[in-house]
C-alpha cells in the first residue's frame, strides 16, 4: 500500500513540469516594441519616450507588418514605460526591441550612463540592441521617419547599422552591452551611430551619419561618414566600403576602389615619456571605376595604382589621428584601452597624463594593397 501511494506521489510530481510554461504570454496579451525613442524637455524636466511597436491586429498573409506609436513620460525612464501602461490594454513586450535612440541634447547635458544601465537592469531588452545618437533633431522625430524600405524603422535601421562594416564603412555598430563596457574600460571612448534627416524624393528620410564620440558617458563631438573608416581602421573593423581618390592632381574625375578584405593591427612603443603608435593595413580591393590613362594589363602600371591606394589610406588615417590630437583634443581610439590591457602597471603610470601624452604621440602607417580584380578585358 505504502509503496503504490508512494508511486502515485512520484507520478503527480512529474506532471507539475509538464503543466506549460508558468509565465506564458499570448500575442494578445503583449504589445512588442521594436525601438524607443528618449528624449528631455530640461535638466530638470520629464523623460519624454516614444515608443514603436508592431501593429499586430493589422498583419494577415496579404499585408506586411505596420508601426504604432506611443508616447509617454515620467521622471524617470522605468516610471514613463509604466506610464504608458495608463493608455494601453496589453503590456509593453521589449524581448524584441533593436533600437533606442537618445536626443543629443540629453546626451550631451547629462550622459547616457544611467539610461544603459536601465536597460542592462531589465529583464526583456536584449544587450545586443543597437544604441544611436539622434544628430540634428529630437529622439522622437527621428524613430517618426518615413523610412524608404519598411513600415518598421527600428528594424530597418538597426540592419543598416550593423551591416555597414561591409558596406560603406561609415557608421559603426555598438549593441548595448559593448557600449556599457567602453564607458566602464580604462582608457577606453564611447563612439555611437549618428542618425540625421536628409531629403529623398521630396520625404525626409532616416540615415546613418558618421559616429558620435563621447569623453565619459557624455556627447564631445561628430565625426562625419567620410572620416568614420579612416576611424575603423584603428579599431580593425573594415570589411567593405569604397577608396576613391585622383591618381594625379590634373586629372578632373576620381578612380574609385572597393574594398573586399581588410585587416589592421595597432602597437605601440613608450619610451622616455614619448608614446610612438605603429598601424599595419593590409588590404585586398577590386577597381570599380578607372580615371586615370593606365593600361591595367602591365604589372607596373597596376603596381602604381597600388601604392597610390596605399599612399592615400596612410595619409588619411594619419590625417585624422592629427585630428583628434588637436581640434578634437581626446583619444578617440581607445589606445589608453590598448595600453591598459597589454600593460596595466604602465598605464597606471600614465593614466593621469594621458590627455597630454595622447597629444604628442607619434603615429607610423604602413599600408599594402592588393588588387585582386581590375577587370581588364582583352582587345579583339
Amino acid at each position: 500500500m505504502k509503496t503504490r501511494c508512494l508511486l502515485s506521489a512520484l507520478l503527480l510530481l512529474c506532471c507539475l513540469p509538464l503543466s506549460g510554461c508558468w509565465n506564458y504570454w499570448g500575442l494578445n496579451d503583449m504589445i512588442i516594441v521594436t525601438g524607443i525613442a528618449i528624449d528631455k524637455k530640461a535638466e530638470t524636466g520629464p523623460y519624454l519616450l516614444t515608443i514603436e511597436s508592431v501593429d499586430t491586429r493589422s498583419a494577415s498573409d496579404d499585408s506586411e507588418l505596420k508601426a504604432q506609436y506611443i508616447e509617454t513620460e515620467g521622471d524617470t525612464i522605468f516610471s514613463a514605460l509604466r506610464n504608458a501602461k495608463r493608455r494601453l490594454n496589453n503590456k509593453l513586450y521589449g524581448g524584441h526591441m533593436e533600437l533606442v535612440v537618445i536626443s543629443h541634447q540629453l546626451a550631451e547635458r547629462e550622459g547616457i550612463l544611467p539610461l544603459l544601465e536601465d536597460f542592462l537592469r531589465d529583464g526583456e531588452p536584449r544587450e545586443t540592441l543597437n544604441i544611436a545618437i539622434a544628430q540634428g533633431s529630437s529622439a522622437k522625430d527621428i524613430l517618426l521617419s518615413k523610412d524608404v524600405e519598411t513600415n518598421i524603422i527600428s528594424y530597418d535601421i538597426s540592419r543598416s547599422i550593423e551591416e555597414d562594416r561591409k558596406t560603406t564603412a561609415s557608421t559603426r555598430y555598438v549593441p548595448l552591452y559593448k557600449a556599457y563596457s567602453a564607458i566602464k574600460a580604462p582608457g577606453n571612448t564611447l563612439v555611437l551611430p549618428a542618425l540625421h534627416h536628409v531629403e529623398n524624393n521630396e520625404k525626409k528620410v532616416l540615415e546613418t551619419n558618421g559616429i558620435a564620440f563621447f569623453r565619459s558617458d557624455r556627447l564631445n563631438g561628430w565625426l562625419p561618414p567620410e572620416k568614420t573608416m579612416y576611424y575603423l581602421f584603428f579599431k580593425n573593423e573594415v570589411n567593405g566600403g569604397a577608396l576613391s581618390f585622383k591618381l594625379t592632381e590634373k586629372q578632373e574625375a576620381a578612380t574609385s576602389l572597393e574594398i573586399k578584405e581588410s585587416s589592421a593591427k595597432t602597437d605601440y612603443r613608450f619610451d622616455n615619456g614619448q608614446l610612438s603608435v605603429t598601424m599595419k593595413v593590409k588590404i585586398t580591393m577590386n577597381l570599380m571605376e578607372l580615371n586615370a590613362p593606365l593600361d591595367l594589363r602591365q604589372a607596373s602600371e597596376r603596381t602604381r595604382l597600388e601604392e597610390k591606394a596605399a599612399a592615400v589610406l596612410t595619409e588619411r588615417i594619419s590625417g585624422l589621428f592629427a585630428e583628434a590630437q588637436t581640434t578634437i583634443g581626446s583619444d578617440i581610439f581607445g589606445l589608453g584601452n590598448l595600453i591598459y590591457k597589454d600593460n596595466p602597471d604602465l598605464w597606471r603610470k600614465i593614466e593621469g597624463n594621458w590627455d597630454d601624452i595622447f597629444k604628442t604621440a607619434q603615429l607610423k602607417v604602413e599600408t599594402d594593397v592588393d588588387l585582386v580584380n581590375t577587370g581588364v578585358l582583352k582587345d579583339y
